[in-house]
């Protein structure tokens, strides 16, 4: 790979040589002659320092993304600054990923690794324009993404699980034209999905921070991080879709609470179920030691010798039926579970209009990568 490294300190310099002798290097040591650089022959990857003479590192790195030559080339900050603002500020102005100094050399190579796999991925899909324009997604108009993000609130009344919600969530994205990150933290654990399945490492360490973000917060080139109750959402191209955005995430609250509050009734249900059998059992039981125990009470008192047949007939009727009314107050018991199974059930059908709305295609799936 050609790479350009826009660094002004020596060591640093010597460092970066000494590690990436397998790629052709250029050595600048301020941002502006990066620039002049990149106009006579654009680098593959670029490491940008961000204290540098002149225009530092972030107002490089935004002068980078105007050039149509550099638009997508992978860039890697390179800083002793370790802050969340500062990773904000790389992040906002197009950068890629982020290396605080000093760095390790396995990861720094490693790194510089992963990116090269993805230049040689973009090479081949390049050749291909035909079939890489059928994975563009384009932003649909004001109107359409209402209606994609109505579609969606109806689809989380009646998502019984995450991936469901995952899945209309990011299909409605990919609707809007909207490039996101989406993290649930909730009962059920905590996952970070994108819907490309692509996350990187500055994103990654941007989302395990973002409890110390606003609840909306805009940066950067088209950037923003929504943190809601449950869900954290870091959008690539938000553009002037920042308050639909919010309309969004409230839906998508509210479906996890909903799947939330589903699941902790059905776990009452099951539990009230052990509870019935066991419950069963024990009175079964009762019953059984209190006929037993009523008839050596008669015997014991001399009283079965003196009953007439159609006494102690009555008798075995009358604990019988006694017997028989116990048993059915526990069967009612277990329908009333029944009852609530199958009102949640119902909950989960949609009507026959939205029965197409809920069908998850397989092919097609927008579910994204989990990370647990």
């Amino acid at each position: 790979m050609k790479i350009l490294i826009v660094e002004d300190d020596m060591t640093s310099q010597m460092m970066l040589k000494s590690m990436l002798t397998d790629h052709t290097l250029t050595l600048v040591d301020s941002g502006e002659a990066g620039l002049e650089k990149i106009i006579a022959d654009t680098p593959d990857i670029i490491i940008l320092d961000i204290n540098l003479p002149g225009i530092d590192g972030y107002e490089t790195c935004r002068q980078l993304r105007l050039l149509p030559k550099t638009v997508s080339t992978p860039v890697i900050f390179l800083s002793s600054y370790t802050e969340l603002k500062d990773r904000l500020e790389a992040y906002g102005s197009g950068g890629n990923d982020y290396v605080g100094k000093p760095f390790d050399r396995t990861e720094f190579v490693s790194k510089i690794k992963f990116f090269t796999e993805i230049i040689r991925k973009r090479q081949i899909a390049e050749q291909d324009q035909k079939s890489s324009e059928d994975l563009i997604m384009v932003m649909q108009t004001s109107a359409a993404n209402l209606q994609s993000i109505s579609r969606f609130i109806q689809a989380t009344l009646y998502c019984d699980d995450l991936d469901s919600l995952y899945w209309h969530f990011f299909k409605a994205a990919k609707e809007i034209g909207l490039k996101c990150v989406l993290q649930v933290d909730c009962d059920f654990g905590k996952e970070i999905r994108s819907a490309d399945g692509n996350i990187s490492n500055l994103e990654y360490e941007i989302m395990g921070l973002s409890s110390a973000a606003e609840r909306i917060h805009s940066f950067g080139q088209d950037r923003a991080i929504y943190s809601w109750g449950h869900a954290t959402l870091l959008t690539r191209n938000v553009g002037n879709l920042i308050d639909t955005i919010a309309i969004f995430m409230d839906a998508l609250e509210a479906g996890i609470k909903l799947i939330d509050t589903e699941h902790k009734l059905l776990q009452q249900v099951e539990d009230r179920e052990k509870q019935n059998t066991q419950l069963e059992k024990r009175v079964e039981k009762s019953l059984e030691e209190m006929n037993y125990e009523l008839k050596e009470a008669i015997l014991s008192l001399g009283l079965l010798s003196v009953l007439e047949v159609d006494d102690e007939e009555l008798l075995n009727e009358i604990m019988d039926r006694f017997n028989n009314e116990i048993r059915s107050e526990l069967k009612i018991l277990k329908g009333n579970n029944q009852i609530i199974l199958d009102l949640i059930g119902d909950l989960r059908n949609p009507p026959p209009e939205l029965e197409s709305l809920m069908e998850i295609d397989g092919e097609n799936d927008d579910g994204g990568i989990s990370f647990l």
